[in-house]
Formats: structure tokens, C-alpha cells, sequence
């Protein structure tokens, strides 16, 4: 969880501590103190300085190369590649209907200890391919997934043959550079402090909502499990070419015809 809260800090240093408290309870769902989370950081070696003008500047030119490299492929050669994860407090609604005066109540049934992680490929047509599971996301769980994920690319220069993904520390091995070049596949990665950059950013946002408005459907189906009911919302909302279109878009990606 530290180190998750770290490579969080790298793409947004200048949180506050109860802003990085909830990180780890949207997260890991755990309630930490801000005192807790400050002794955390110090053992790890980690102060907190006044930020540099220059790092933003420095970040504008990463973005400006990024941009100059990605120039030279199309958008059907793209494929995103993100993780994120989800517990059953994504089904809490914010808001509710009451009689005027009374403030409504939703009783929580969730379970703090069930997380799942939701670890998708998106091209400009939709979902490649996804995986849902219990716990977290590590470098041996993310390299089996790249090696599932290249027998459904192309080689370079044909659709699918990119894949682009954040600097995640697990995102870079020797294994999947290797895994990369022998199947004819490229490998980029997005510049630091850009998630507006990856397209799944807004897929997630789009699938949280759809998961939102068909809560009800999983709780009247208590023989269904979390992670089958997530799959079939990754499955759904990851069918929709013209959202998909939308998020590489706005990503920054002109949408090109295969």
C-alpha cells in the first residue's frame, strides 16, 4: 500500500495528507491518519519540499515528444493498457429520495476485504481483451496478461501492433520488452503526470457509471459473483466503438479508418 501511495505521489506530489488518506481508503480501503501516513513516508525517506516550477516545464516537453512519436502511427495501431481497481462501495449512491426534512439512509453492506482488480486493453474499436480478479495487480500478474494479450495483436505495421502504457514500475521488464519484440508488437509509454493521456481513463469513468445505474441488477442475484458481475460490465461497456472513439479522442488521438 505504501509503495502504491508513492508511485501515486510521483504523478501528483503536491497532495495534501488527507488527500493521500483518500487514496488509500478509495484504494485499499483503509482509514489511515494523517499522522500515520506522514511517519509512513518519512521511513521511506520521503520529505516534503517545496515543488519546482521546472518539473512542470520538464513534464511539458516529455508531453511534446510523446506526442512527436505517436505522430507517426495511426490510431487503429494503438492499444491502451491500464489497471485499475474496484470494491463493491462503487454500487454506493451518493444521493437519494427522502420525505423533505429527513435525510436518506443506505445501510452498507459492502465488505472492505473483497477488491478486485479490473486490468484492461483498449483499442479505438473497443475492449481487446480484459481480466478481472481478486487482490492486486503485480509484475507477474501483468506479464501472463501482456503475453495473453499479444496473441491478439497484429505486427508492426498492422492494427494493434502498439501498446502504450503509464510508467508503473511493474509496466517495465525485460520480460515484456522481450515478449514485445519477438512478437513484431511496439512498446510505448505515456509521459509522467498524464493519465488525460490514456483513452481507458475515461473508459473506467464510463463503466463506473454503468455499474452505478445496474447495481440493482447484481444484488437481485445474490448466486452471481462480484467479479462476474464486473466482467459482464466491462464486456458491455467495452462493446461501445463510438465511446471508445470518443476517449482516443479525447486523449489527444485523430481517429483514422482501418
Amino acid at each position: 500500500m505504501l509503495e502504491a501511495l508513492c508511485e501515486h505521489l510521483l504523478e501528483k506530489p503536491t497532495l495534501y495528507l488527507e488527500e493521500m488518506a483518500v487514496f488509500l481508503w478509495d484504494e485499499f480501503a483503509l482509514l489511515a491518519t494523517k499522522a500515520s501516513i506522514s511517519r509512513a513516508l518519512r521511513s521511506k525517506g520521503w520529505s516534503k519540499k517545496t515543488a519546482r516550477v521546472k518539473a512542470r516545464e520538464r513534464n511539458l516537453e516529455l508531453r511534446d515528444e510523446y506526442f512527436h512519436y505517436i505522430s507517426d502511427f495511426q490510431s487503429y495501431h494503438l492499444v491502451y493498457v491500464d489497471e485499475s481497481g474496484w470494491d463493491k462501495r462503487i454500487g454506493f449512491r451518493r444521493t437519494g429520495w427522502s420525505p423533505l426534512g429527513i435525510a436518506p439512509v443506505q445501510v452498507s453492506k459492502f465488505h472492505r476485504d473483497q477488491r478486485y482488480q479490473i486490468l484492461p486493453a483498449y483499442a479505438q474499436d473497443g475492449i481487446v481483451m480484459s481480466r478481472v480478479f481478486q487482490g492486486s495487480t503485480d509484475a507477474v500478474v501483468f506479464e501472463d496478461f501482456i503475453e495473453q494479450l499479444l496473441q491478439h495483436c497484429g505486427k508492426w505495421p498492422e492494427p494493434k501492433s502498439v501498446l502504450v502504457m503509464d510508467n508503473a514500475s511493474f509496466h517495465h521488464s525485460d520480460r515484456i520488452e522481450q515478449m514485445c519484440s519477438e512478437a513484431g508488437v511496439k512498446l510505448v509509454y505515456l509521459p509522467p503526470y498524464s493519465p488525460d493521456l490514456n483513452p481507458i481513463e475515461e473508459f473506467f469513468a464510463e463503466l463506473k457509471a454503468f455499474i452505478r445505474r445496474n447495481w440493482q441488477s447484481y444484488e437481485g442475484n445474490p448466486d452471481q459473483g462480484f467479479d462476474t458481475f464486473l466482467d459482464w460490465c466491462v464486456d458491455v461497456v467495452g462493446a461501445r466503438e463510438k465511446s471508445a472513439e470518443g476517449h482516443f479522442r479525447h486523449a489527444g488521438v485523430t481517429i483514422e479508418e482501418m
